[in-house]
């Protein structure tokens, strides 16, 4: 059936507000997981029996550093520039340079647990509501801005209530699902509602969960970012 141009024009000039009407929401899903322009936060990950405790330290631009604090990792450093990524290891004379998709532990990559942002990263292609677990949301369908990017498709689901990420599906270029990230419900920090905690699943079955605290507005990230001696 075609369109009349009246209805055409109607439609054409609704497809800018929706376009628009995704990326608030994705904004303000980022706001929980960088609140501030700058920002310090510890970070527990747990995988099975094992535990991790990271201190990370983010800028306004979303370049990252992570420090270990439980024993194993005291003296470990993973910093994130962009999209590439490196660790330091203590006694190492050089950083060694990985992928943000280099596991950290079980199902959590350096860069899920370093940054995630979904507007920064990704372009709204679709924006439907729809229903999850019996909750009214949004149905955000993202494309990758980079192809840097592992996951070049997500879909992701935001209550309406509250603006607050509820489940994110990130696929390969082929489609297969490649992990499912579970958010956590958001506390008050310094009058600022931020992400508490994130479930990292894979279709094998392995899971990794990201607990949040200490968050900690400002802050010096600790060493450079610059890494002069690394050829990039």
């Amino acid at each position: 059936m075609r369109l009349r141009p009246r209805s055409a024009i109607l439609l054409l000039a609704a497809l800018p507000v929706l376009a628009q009407s995704g990326e608030e929401i994705l904004s303000r899903v980022d706001h929980l997981r960088h609140p501030w322009p700058a920002f310090t936060m510890e970070l527990t990950l747990k995988a099975g029996e094992v535990t991790q405790r990271w201190k990370v330290s983010a800028r306004e631009n979303g370049d990252a550093r992570l420090d270990g604090l439980s024993p194993k990792e005291k003296g470990r450093s993973v910093l994130l520039l962009g999209d590439q990524m490196w660790m330091l290891l203590p006694n190492a004379k050089r950083p060694l340079k990985v992928t943000p998709q280099q596991r950290l532990m079980g199902s959590a990559a350096g860069g899920d647990v370093a940054r995630t942002r979904f507007r920064e990263d990704y372009t709204v292609q679709a924006l439907a509501e729809a229903s999850l677990e019996g909750r009214d949301c949004w149905r955000l369908e993202l494309a990758a801005r980079r192809p840097a990017l592992s996951a070049r498709q997500v879909v992701l689901w935001v209550a309406k209530e509250g603006s607050l990420p509820l489940k994110a599906e990130f696929r390969l270029a082929s489609g297969k699902l490649a992990r499912t990230a579970l958010f956590g419900p958001p506390v008050q920090v310094q009058g600022q509602a931020v992400l508490s905690r994130l479930a990292i699943e894979e279709p094998s079955g392995a899971r990794a969960e990201l607990f949040f605290g200490n968050w900690a507005r400002g802050g010096q990230v600790p060493g450079t970012f610059e890494l002069p001696t690394v050829d990039r």
